[in-house]
């Protein structure tokens, strides 16, 4: 379509890009994330109808984004495989958050985040009201993150009410596509069930598929697969820990298993699948995934 319309408007058209006057242009969104700018002076009304059917019209116009933030845009529409290749990190974490009005000022929003973090986060924006953070991680390992504090400190900022999602940590590969739909569906559902409550970590969300009309859609195997990379003696260990109400000595007697080795393997575990099973959300998520598979 774009090609078509850069033949049509030759010379007043805008993809992309930054005109000198940006007010002359009637600006429009494609599905992929793309904005497109066409002079006002060449639109008719009829025009301007036409494109909005095909377009999605803006009623004003985004700041500017740099290369990185608009491939990752086209990425969350589409999935194209540009965006995770900039990333130049073998993992990443995604955050998904949701404004209950529209931030005037990004750039300031932008710092008080990038504030907040140690590592490097890339902020998308989707719309208006919602976004995505992007936190590149060299390893798997991820420390937690103090997102109680990081929603305060932006409601008093920018007197916003803000909801935040924080997905675990994910390789950077050909299922993160997937996994970043998934995460999206949980974010939703967890607003519906907890409408009040503007954190959410994946350990609140994993429950949720068992909950929802369309349980068995496969989204229920999906979302409980974090168990997946682990073997048949990874997981009797750890239902038997759970088993023993989480208690490490018990367990390690019952697996003829020192103390410590156990204690070792729970925390390989919680940086494996991004679950803490010593909590009792990380715990209840956990004995679901292996009640699942065991069905399976």
């Amino acid at each position: 379509m774009l090609k078509e319309l850069e033949s049509l408007y030759k010379g007043d058209i805008i993809i992309n890009g930054q005109p000198a006057d940006p007010e002359a242009y009637e600006w429009f969104y494609t599905a992929g994330g793309d904005e497109v700018g066409i002079a006002k002076e060449r639109l008719t009304e009829r025009e301007r109808q036409l494109l909005a059917l095909l377009l999605t019209p803006a009623n004003r116009r985004r700041e500017p984004e740099s290369e990185e933030e608009r491939a990752w845009k086209q990425w969350m529409a589409t999935g194209r495989p540009d965006a995770p290749a900039m990333l130049s990190a073998p993992y990443c974490r995604f955050i998904h958050f949701l404004v209950n009005r529209p931030i005037a000022n990004k750039q300031e929003f932008a710092e008080t985040i990038h504030n907040l973090f140690a590592s490097r986060v890339l902020i998308v924006w989707n719309e208006d009201k919602r976004g995505l953070l992007i936190e590149a991680k060299q390893k798997r390992t991820a420390e937690p993150l103090l997102l109680a504090e990081i929603a305060d400190a932006l409601a008093a900022d920018f007197y916003a009410t803000m909801h935040l999602l924080i997905g675990p940590v994910r390789p950077v590969n050909g299922e993160l596509y997937e996994s970043f739909l998934l995460e999206q569906q949980c974010f939703a559902a967890a607003r519906r069930f907890w409408p009040k409550q503007t954190v959410y970590e994946w350990e609140d969300v994993i429950p949720l598929p068992l909950l929802e009309s369309a349980a068995d859609d496969g989204k229920t195997g999906q979302i409980l697969s974090f168990l997946d990379g682990l073997g048949e003696e990874e997981v009797r260990a750890m239902e038997t820990f759970l088993e023993c109400n989480l208690n490490v000595s018990m367990a390690a007697k019952k697996l003829y298993m020192h103390r410590n080795s156990l204690q070792y393997r729970i925390d390989k575990w919680a940086e494996q699948t991004g679950i803490d099973i010593k909590r009792f959300k990380g715990a209840a998520a956990a004995y679901l995934a292996i009640l699942h598979q065991r069905r399976a």
